[in-house]
């Protein structure tokens, strides 16, 4: 589902404008992203299982690998589900609000969920420094390559909630 096919609330993002059109662009990067780790996933699973029980290499890294491409999807996937507004919340009382408490309350969200990605994408880097030194057995890539998708993600995260952010001040928040 796109940004412009997700709901009401979304239709902002399906007119122009830079910070939809940015918006656009990284959900599509995200999607090719999300595809590739997934291509990975699927190629080494396979792989291992054929080699495993037909040619017999001494290859020894598929699963290794496939978890590289898991995490990857892991986070590419919570950015893309961002961007297209099919994040979970609950909203007992969104239909009786009044629109401007609706409004802020949206902003209140996106502020938040910014902060939290500030958060998360500043102590990402002591794990990905740690992890830089640990090999992954039998392949030429450190754990700083998955860990690396926790960067990619929350960054994506933080730039689709500036712009959200950004459209609301400007007034293209639609109802």
């Amino acid at each position: 589902m796109t940004a412009a096919a997700s709901g009401p609330r979304a239709a902002g993002a399906a007119g122009g404008g830079v910070a939809a059109r940015l918006e656009r662009l990284l959900t599509w990067v995200n999607g090719a992203l999300l595809s590739v780790g997934m291509v990975a996933l699927v190629f080494f699973s396979f792989a291992q299982a054929v080699d495993r029980y037909t040619i017999k290499t001494k290859f020894d890294a598929h699963d290794q690998l496939a978890r590289v491409g898991l995490v990857w999807v892991v986070f590419c996937g919570m950015a893309l589900g961002y961007a297209a507004r099919e994040n979970l919340r609950i909203d007992l009382l969104a239909r009786r609000m009044p629109l401007p408490l609706l409004r802020a309350r949206e902003a209140l969200f996106e502020f938040v969920v910014f902060a939290v990605c500030v958060l998360l994408h500043w102590k990402a880097w002591a794990v990905i420094e740690v992890a830089g030194m640990q090999p992954i057995m039998g392949t030429p890539f450190t754990n700083a390559l998955p860990h690396s998708a926790i960067l990619l993600g929350t960054l994506s995260i933080a730039f689709t909630c500036l712009l959200r952010l950004w459209r609301m001040a400007h007034g293209r928040w639609e109802d």
